[in-house]
């Protein structure tokens, strides 16, 4: 078809490029990066082969020759896409200064690890909780249009011989009736995260089973990994000790999850309404930078209080600071804190009921 060879020339070039042996490219940070790249490209080509397809299944031609157009389109931002990764990737070899990610933490004999039941207020890390029962409550979303309930549960799962909590992780919308006024939640995503705790305080990442829904209804799995299946690796979550300049992997399943997290300064909270959180008696937040390579133009800062852990995100998209803030509004020893008008739950009740729905092991009574 037409349409195809203006797309055709140029991708022959960058594949003969893609196609170096990776023996000779220096480091298996920088070899993995450019085996990824190849893995996007070759992704991207199937994905446009596929939308063709489909195209000349329409039954009317100028449809068909939309349909085509709108798949070089689409091809042509993958591409982009593909070489914004590739370079992010690269950035994170030098920023990590890794050679290759070879050793899971999970099966590292050089760590203790402790049972998540052991962990008490004197052992915790002072920025993520295991103990059980602990719960917050986060305003997040554009416009602060989502309800983030996290519940570190009595729960533990068994990953690579290391006993790791469950720690639940419900993202809702509230959506009220305009004739009765009723308040409802529509589900957005619900993990269940896996976390450990070393003897020195370390807290790790072991995986996730991340469901994501659209009004509603569940669609994928997307960004769900576990430690050991299928090359995945765990990464630290948090150092008990974090050092400024110190950046490391939060995790690791290529094209899946790839977090990476930067301490980079003890500072003053910015741009927070709540005055029941404040940086002053901690001497500053511990401000983190958090990044992926899947995702290149997002990036976060993030701000953590010892002893209280997690209160804001700052969302950065392109290099400009939106409008996305993901904030703290309270924090409990059980769920009984979603009553506390702190939380500003529209419903405490609508919204227990959702989240029986949806995880009856955990929040029904």
């Amino acid at each position: 078809m037409n349409f195809q060879r203006t797309i055709l020339p140029a991708a022959a070039c960058a594949m003969t490029a893609l196609l170096m042996p990776y023996e000779l490219l220096a480091g298996g940070c920088e070899q993995t990066a450019h085996l990824m790249h190849q893995a996007c490209y070759a992704d991207a080509r199937d994905d446009y082969k596929t939308a063709l397809a489909n195209c000349e299944n329409l039954d009317d031609r100028s449809d068909r020759r939309t349909c085509g157009q709108e798949a070089k389109q689409a091809l042509r931002e993958d591409d982009s896409y593909c070489r914004e990764q590739f370079a992010a990737r690269r950035d994170a070899c030098d920023l990590l200064d890794e050679d290759r990610y070879a050793v899971d933490p999970l099966t590292d004999p050089s760590i203790t690890f402790i049972h998540p039941d052991e962990v008490d207020a004197s052992t915790a890390n002072p920025y993520v909780s295991l103990i059980a029962g602990h719960t917050y409550v986060l305003r997040a979303g554009d416009e602060g249009e989502e309800t983030d309930v996290i519940h570190v549960t009595d729960e533990t799962r068994e990953i690579q011989g290391v006993e790791c909590r469950v720690v639940v992780d419900v993202v809702l919308i509230a959506e009220e009736d305009d004739q009765t006024g009723e308040i409802s939640y529509e589900p957005v995503e619900v993990t269940d995260d896996w976390v450990a705790q070393d003897s020195d305080g370390n807290v790790y990442y072991c995986g996730e089973l991340s469901r994501n829904y659209e009004e509603g209804v569940l669609v994928d799995l997307d960004g769900s990994f576990e430690s050991g299946r299928d090359e995945a690796k765990a990464g630290v979550l948090m150092m008990a000790m974090p050092e400024i300049g110190v950046a490391h992997r939060q995790e690791f399943s290529l094209g899946e999850a790839e977090d990476i997290i930067e301490y980079v300064d003890h500072a003053a909270l910015p741009n927070s309404d709540n005055e029941a959180f404040s940086c002053a008696d901690a001497g500053g937040c511990l401000m983190t930078h958090d990044f992926t390579p899947l995702e290149p133009e997002v990036e976060e800062f993030k701000y953590y209080i010892p002893g209280v852990g997690f209160v804001l995100a700052e969302s950065v998209e392109d290099g400009e600071l939106t409008e996305a803030v993901d904030q703290l509004l309270c924090v409990g020893d059980s769920l009984d804190i979603l009553q506390s008008p702190a939380c500003e739950i529209d419903d405490p009740e609508v919204l227990n009921e959702t989240l029986c729905e949806l995880i009856p092991g955990v929040f029904c009574e």
